[in-house]
């Protein structure tokens, strides 16, 4: 089978039977609804790394966004926990049907493991230019997600974005239906709203693991 970076959005939902959610999704507006978590402090630094994104954004490529941005954005988050942590560029791979596996390889995910992902939770895909005919960052993102629910012990929604430039959009996955954010823009105040929606990815993820241990609990007594 192709790797992630193959797959088409159209692909994917005839693959696996996704559909998307055209009115408002409960689960996207949960997570989107929030009263921003910024400090003044906070609030100054984002506005100058705004700003060296709206200055640069049509020169780097995809690896300079990355380094360059992302990863400073990103900083504004700790994503390292006792129950999960941050991976960069890991390899995935799981048998979905007999003889058809999905695999490749993810910029970022956040999940369960130390040395590696073992139950993953939230991705983001990074691609710098503006969509085109060659290129699906959202296909290549529902793949992926896709995959996470293959490995997964327990039914949570996965929840994930991809960046294409300046612009964030926000998804999630539960079950076979999935929802899709309209973009926000780095380059403004929205950047404010972009770190507080990673921020309660984190109580999202915390949630969803207390949850499963206490289901465990239960099942043996």
């Amino acid at each position: 089978m192709k790797s992630f970076s193959q797959w088409t959005k159209e692909e994917v939902e005839t693959e696996f039977h996704l559909k998307k959610e055209l009115k408002k999704n409960k689960v996207l507006q949960d997570w989107l609804t929030i009263t921003p978590t910024v400090s003044t402090d906070e609030k100054k630094r984002l506005k100058q790394l705004s700003q060296k994104l709206l200055n640069h954004v049509h020169d780097w490529n995809e690896e300079e966004l990355k380094v360059y941005f992302i990863a400073f954005l990103l900083d504004f988050i700790d994503f390292y926990q006792e129950s999960y942590r941050p991976f960069m560029e890991r390899d995935l791979s799981v048998e979905y049907e007999k003889g058809k596996r999905l695999w490749g390889n993810a910029d970022f995910l956040v999940a369960s493991g130390t040395q590696s992902p073992k139950e993953p939770f939230f991705f983001i895909h990074e691609y710098k230019k503006q969509l085109d005919t060659s290129n699906d960052p959202l296909g290549q993102l529902l793949v992926e997600m896709v995959a996470a629910q293959k490995l997964n012990l327990s039914n949570h929604p996965i929840y994930g974005a991809y960046v294409i430039g300046r612009h964030w959009y926000f998804v999630i996955l539960d079950e076979t239906t999935y929802a899709e954010s309209l973009a926000y823009d780095a380059t403004k105040e929205e950047i404010i709203e972009i770190v507080s929606i990673l921020r309660q990815t984190k109580t999202i993820i915390d949630q969803m693991i207390l949850k499963t241990s206490e289901v465990s609990k239960t099942s043996e007594v």
